[in-house]
């Protein structure tokens, strides 16, 4: 299954619009390396995955602290997910490339719905002050 980021998803900021780009570029990566069963492309993808989420999570995080946006809650399911990520390599990993289709569509499943449900229920609550802002706004902070 295709996984796509499309311009309805957009919250507002460029920099936070590239990154989910990139973010769900590399869970359609993970799906193909989980379906192959390519233990090394799987881990390798995933944990570009991983790092690409930690950026994104840093850069989300100083932009909501500059636009004065409460970022508590968010917080606690960026490292919720971070910590399931880390799970799912764990596990697969430990499986060395002998997991059932049923568990590769379960982790595709739960990367997937992770990666909208971020866009769609979290980060477009920051869209309305976002839009305040120019669309290539950064803040001059250092990351976290």
């Amino acid at each position: 299954m295709e996984f796509t980021w499309s311009n309805r998803m957009s919250v507002g900021n460029a920099t936070l619009d590239a990154e989910h780009r990139e973010i769900f570029k590399l869970v359609d990566e993970v799906e193909r390396a989980i379906k192959a069963k390519d233990v090394a492309r799987f881990s390798r993808t995933l944990n570009q995955l991983e790092l690409a989420t930690r950026q994104h999570f840093s850069n989300e995080a100083r932009i909501a602290r500059a636009i004065n946006y409460r970022f508590d809650h968010h917080h606690l399911e960026h490292q919720y997910i971070l910590k399931e990520m880390q799970l799912i390599e764990a596990e697969l990993a430990s499986l060395r490339g002998k997991w059932s289709e049923s568990v590769a569509e379960h982790y595709f499943h739960f990367l997937s719905t992770w990666a909208v449900e971020h866009i769609d229920q979290d980060d477009m609550q920051m869209k309305s002050l976002l839009e305040t802002y120019p669309y290539d706004f950064k803040p001059d902070s250092p990351p976290v």
